[in-house]
């Protein structure tokens, strides 16, 4: 590994390096600058400082929402939380708790010493080892001087709560607090989300604890994180609340579970922060073998392992209750790995969306040959596909973390997933060895039936998006999806309910068209040859839903009484009743 001393010692930043604003007094007043200077000295501390030859390394997985809980706590392995304000502190007036600092200049402490007043204020929460070293580094020195931040971090690395960055009354930013506790009022946050969403309904508690998952792990993705502890909640919901109160801020989590550094910018005052989440990764063999710049260039922080950094950004998106699959909260919109040494920027490789190696994991996973861990219902952290067992929970866990993606797939790039599916599932080798696990077998099967369905209404989800299908006139939608109902008649009936729900759902919505609303209701007389036309495609699809609910109700209550129907999980008639 290369000395500590020469990460990003080649990085310019508007024009300085890292080493000139490491001298005192360091003005930093723009916070475009400060988010970057707190970036790399904080990736430099965070990440790159404490890595080993054996450093438990993030898999690109862990990267794509929705997020999976972390079960592993590396202990020894640094951690922090940082909020930054662009504007001056008001003690009293924040809305969170914290230790003060003071900087040299301060009118009302112009008598003491801020130096000591600092030191006293930050020892407490040190480790009693760690007190003689600080003690000693510090003593006469500005702890307030974003100069000494670099420095102070390796012991800020150690302390439980937040640090605070924020103006003083000149304007250059400085660490002004420590120990802050970020305000976290979860439970009203969830219940008015779920209530918006309208996945709450009042004095329903059962529809409540029903949904309740949903709205939770929906609310923590928008901010980047999974249903997590509470120094990756709390972030979440301070973010929430400074962005309603317009402020212009940037939080900073790093977890010594997660081992990566989540960024929530609000500096533009947006409704959300952008989320960014830097990583130490290994570039997987085939990417690397087929740019072999990584390694020439000096990408690499330990090219034995192909480790590099690794930085994500994300875009959040409103909930859309037309989505097939609700889920999707937030996305993958930039892919970044920055040198070690001068920061640069490579955007040229795909690690996180590559179809190829997606449909190679795949592979890999139903031969039992896949090298990884996964989380199997936010309870046990899987990491063989050796024995069928723990095949059909990586299985079951692989689809349930990538079911948004799937389901969204081509028809063409889907049926290649269902034949690497259909491959292990319904090979008759396995037949003994499916039966020893049978609940897991069919809880898999459902899994795919389930995402067979959801790819197949994204026919009727893109006619249903206004945004998607400009262009496209009303009698134009009512006729394609008119087309579909016809076509899966047979099949549809079949359908988990709450995707046959989204079904008649989606077609509605293609109804609303004012046009064709009035026509529904019969407040226009089908006058002329084209209305006529409408009118009868109108009564077509009021007829083929009112069969296909019929044919549902009827298929469902037969098996709720216990009487079997085929459950294949590429066939036409794939599934029971629910998930």
């Amino acid at each position: 590994m290369p000395e500590e001393r020469e990460f990003f010692s080649e990085v310019r930043i508007h024009g300085y390096t890292l080493a000139s604003l490491r001298q005192a007094p360091a003005s930093i007043r723009d916070r475009y600058l400060l988010k970057e200077f707190l970036e790399y000295v904080q990736i430099k501390k965070g990440l790159l400082n404490p890595y080993y030859a054996h450093y438990p390394l993030v898999e690109p997985r862990e990267l794509i929402p929705s997020f999976e809980k972390n079960f592993s706590e590396y202990k020894d392995l640094p951690s922090f939380s940082l909020v930054a304000f662009n504007r001056p502190l008001s003690y009293q007036d924040e809305i969170f708790q914290f230790d003060l600092l003071h900087y040299p200049g301060e009118t009302h402490i112009s008598r003491r010493r801020p130096d000591r007043t600092n030191l006293d204020k930050v020892l407490p929460h040190l480790d009693r080892d760690l007190r003689p070293m600080f003690r000693q580094s510090f003593a006469f020195r500005d702890l307030t001087d974003l100069a000494n931040y670099e420095e102070h971090l390796d012991f800020i690395l150690h302390m439980d709560r937040a640090h605070i960055v924020a103006k003083d009354s000149q304007g250059l930013f400085r660490l002004l607090g420590v120990y802050a506790s970020f305000p976290s009022d979860l439970d009203t946050e969830l219940k008015n989300l779920g209530h918006r969403l309208g996945k709450f309904k009042k004095l329903d508690s059962a529809t409540y604890e029903r949904e309740r998952e949903f709205v939770y792990q929906f609310l923590m993705e928008l901010y980047g994180f999974p249903i997590a502890a509470e120094r990756r909640t709390s972030a979440a919901l301070f973010a929430r609340k400074l962005s309603r109160l317009k402020e212009q801020y940037l939080i900073k989590v790093l977890g010594c579970s997660d081992r990566t550094i989540t960024s929530l910018s609000g500096l533009e005052q947006k409704k959300y922060p952008l989320v960014e989440k830097t990583a130490l990764i290994a570039v997987p063999p085939s990417l690397a073998e087929a740019n072999p710049h990584l390694r020439d260039q000096g990408y690499y922080v330990d090219p034995n392992r192909r480790v590099v950094i690794f930085k994500v950004t994300y875009l959040q998106h409103k909930y859309n209750r037309f989505n097939v699959l609700e889920d999707r909260a937030l996305s993958v919109v930039k892919q970044e790995i920055l040198h070690p040494y001068h920061g640069g920027r490579d955007t040229s490789l795909n690690i996180l969306k590559d179809t190829k190696r997606f449909l190679k994991d795949l592979t890999d996973i139903v031969r039992g040959e896949y090298l990884g861990s996964i989380s199997y219902k936010r309870a046990d952290l899987i990491t063989s596909t050796k024995t069928h067992e723990d095949r059909l929970k990586f299985l079951s866990a692989w689809l349930a973390k990538n079911q948004r993606r799937v389901g969204t797939l081509s028809a063409e790039t889907f049926e290649g997933v269902k034949k690497v599916l259909n491959s292990y599932l319904l090979n008759r080798e396995y037949k003994e060895a499916f039966a020893k696990h049978a609940e897991l077998h069919r809880e898999v099967v459902q899994k795919v039936a389930y995402l067979t369905q959801a790819q197949q209404l994204q026919t009727l989800e893109k006619l249903a998006q206004e945004d998607e299908v400009r262009g496209i006139g009303a009698a134009q939608r009512l006729g394609q999806a008119l087309a579909f109902l016809e076509e899966k008649q047979s099949d549809l009936p079949y359908f988990y309910p709450d995707l046959l729900d989204k079904c008649l759902k989606l077609y509605n919505q293609i109804l609303a068209s004012p046009s064709l609303k009035k026509l529904a209701a019969g407040e226009v007389s089908p006058e002329t040859p084209f209305q006529r036309r409408l009118y009868e495609m109108v009564n077509r699809g009021r007829e083929l839903t009112a069969h296909l609910e019929e044919q549902h109700r009827r298929i469902h209550t037969a098996a709720d009484r216990g009487v079997p129907f085929p459950v294949l999980p590429l066939g036409r008639r794939p599934g029971p009743p629910r998930p």
